[in-house]
């Protein structure tokens, strides 16, 4: 195979030695890139024994099928082959941009990053983007995507273990030992956080001896409506389906001394879970609740219910971490709170070269919080809701009004670049 443009290949009919190629009919052509279903290419004729399909990610292969169509007759596909998508020349570059691909996922934060930048890097520097939704770990290892905005590296997804993080892990230090992909920077500052132990504000103020867990065994009874057998309830991170984080929160109380007072309560999903605590705010209920910031439902609970108070907890230790991770339950001695998490941008490799002025710009990013917390509140205006999966329409809109108020971002591009962007969003 012998490529063009980054995007393209070559497909050569495959025929036994002496014999000729069919040319002169409608080919179709369809491509399968790993798990991923196959794909028609649209309908090319093929007048010589080759043919170029394009839309095709830079420097991966693929599994290849034709067949032949004369009017209403269509062959049989035929038997798949090999075909490889080869990265041109470095002087190409700066002919043929490659696409850059976003992997977005199943975070708020992540969209939100997404379409920022891909709104600066369409309107400001002409690159085409899109995006690609998927929990799986290693496209970028496989070539699907090209650009994550928001990976947490391994230290991260190991100290969270949060019920997303469960063997991402391993998974992420594959895809970064592969080589094929390169770390640029933090993209957020400083970072995100999260808590089994959260309460409303309005419960902190009226209960000033409340502001430790230590305190919750003198105060346990403030949360007795969420739980069960005459203890407290925590409204913990899972489904009692035996995520990551479910262990962490039983560690926890366990670790605490507080078994004896308070349990962990699972949700039937994530709606039942915001429903429950919404409905505890807006009656100005106790409520002991799980949940990280920031986030969608951090941000509405700050601006619409009067905020929530995050009790203290002993700091986090490695040593401290994976006791409770992996010992039973039952044999916690100690207990400590989750370390604060980090999120980088990684893109392909080839892209150092291919892309430079996108990698200048990401070298220059970091999004700050009380941006993310922005963000989201214009998200809410908009969607008038807590939905955990807004479209990529929303998150656009919502990049959009942030890019036209905020200075933030003029820091990573230069003054022209920020005039141009802003010129097209007027």
């Amino acid at each position: 195979m012998v490529s063009l443009v980054p995007d393209s290949m070559i497909v050569l009919s495959g025929v036994a030695s002496g014999e000729t190629a069919v040319t002169g009919y409608d080919y179709r052509y369809r491509m399968k890139l790993g798990e991923i279903p196959w794909e028609e290419a649209e309908t090319l004729t093929q007048q010589r024994a080759w043919v170029e399909v394009g839309g095709l990610l830079p420097g991966t292969t693929y599994e290849v099928q034709a067949r032949i169509v004369s009017g209403d007759a269509v062959s049989d596909w035929s038997e798949p082959g090999a075909a490889q998508t080869l990265l041109p020349e470095a002087s190409y570059f700066a002919r043929f941009r490659p696409v850059l691909t976003f992997r977005q996922e199943q975070t708020g934060s992540t969209g939100l990053q997404n379409a920022v930048a891909r709104t600066i890097l369409e309107y400001g520097y002409g690159y085409e983007t899109k995006e690609v939704y998927s929990t799986d770990s290693d496209l970028l290892q496989r070539g699907i995507v090209n650009v994550h905005m928001q990976m947490g590296l391994p230290r991260t997804t190991e100290r969270w273990g949060t019920w997303w993080d469960h063997g991402r892990a391993e998974a992420t230090r594959a895809v970064l030992d592969s080589g094929a992909v390169t770390v640029i920077r933090e993209s957020r500052g400083p970072v995100w956080w999260q808590s089994a132990f959260l309460i409303p504000q309005y419960t902190a103020e009226a209960n000033p001896g409340l502001r430790s867990v230590e305190d919750l065994r003198e105060h346990w009874q403030l949360f007795t409506g969420a739980g069960v057998n005459g203890k407290a309830g925590l409204i913990t991170c899972g489904t009692g389906a035996g995520f990551t984080c479910e262990k962490i929160n039983e560690s926890q109380i366990h670790g605490y001394g507080l078994d004896d007072v308070l349990t962990a309560v699972p949700s039937l999903n994530w709606d039942v879970r915001h429903g429950t605590i919404i409905q505890a705010f807006r009656e100005r209920r106790d409520i002991l609740f799980f949940y990280w910031g920031p986030s969608l439902f951090s941000v509405v609970l700050d601006t619409e219910y009067g905020g929530f108070y995050r009790l203290e907890e002993p700091p986090y230790s490695d040593e401290c971490w994976n006791h409770m991770g992996e010992t039973p339950t039952e044999d916690v001695t100690h207990a400590c709170g989750y370390d604060d998490g980090t999120a980088h941008i990684v893109v392909r490799s080839e892209l150092l070269d291919s892309a430079s002025s996108a990698i200048d710009l990401f070298r220059k990013w970091t999004l700050s919080n009380s941006a993310v917390e922005e963000m989201y509140a214009i998200l809410y205006d908009l969607q008038q809701s807590i939905s955990p999966y807004p479209d990529e329409s929303e998150y656009r809109e919502v990049a959009v009004h942030w890019l036209r108020t905020s200075d933030e971002w003029k820091a990573w591009v230069s003054e022209e670049i920020a005039d141009q962007v802003l010129a097209a969003l007027q």
